[in-house]
């Protein structure tokens, strides 16, 4: 008896965990309040909403209802391309 296992786009290794938090309050849920901890390839389409954004968090430091702090945009040269890095939005 022989299996046939079929590949898939996202290898175990690209799917990381993400978090979902708040850019704007929302009732007793202020900005940076994590609402969800999801597992994302990091590729294919995902819309977290209105007034959310997704961050990576690789090492599970931010659980349901912790506050995340957002990276803020610097003015340096490289920031053109890297102002936000750490959230994937």
């Amino acid at each position: 008896m022989s299996e046939t296992t079929t590949a898939t786009t996202a290898t175990a290794s690209s799917i990381r965990n993400y978090i979902v938090y708040r850019t704007v309050a929302s009732g007793a849920e202020g900005v940076g309040y994590v609402l969800n901890s999801i597992l994302w390839d990091g590729t294919s389409t995902f819309n977290p909403g209105t007034g959310l954004a997704l961050a990576l968090d690789a090492d599970g430091a931010y659980p349901i209802g912790s506050t995340y702090t957002a990276p803020t945009a610097t003015t340096t040269a490289t920031a053109a391309t890297a102002a936000t890095t750490g959230s994937a939005t």
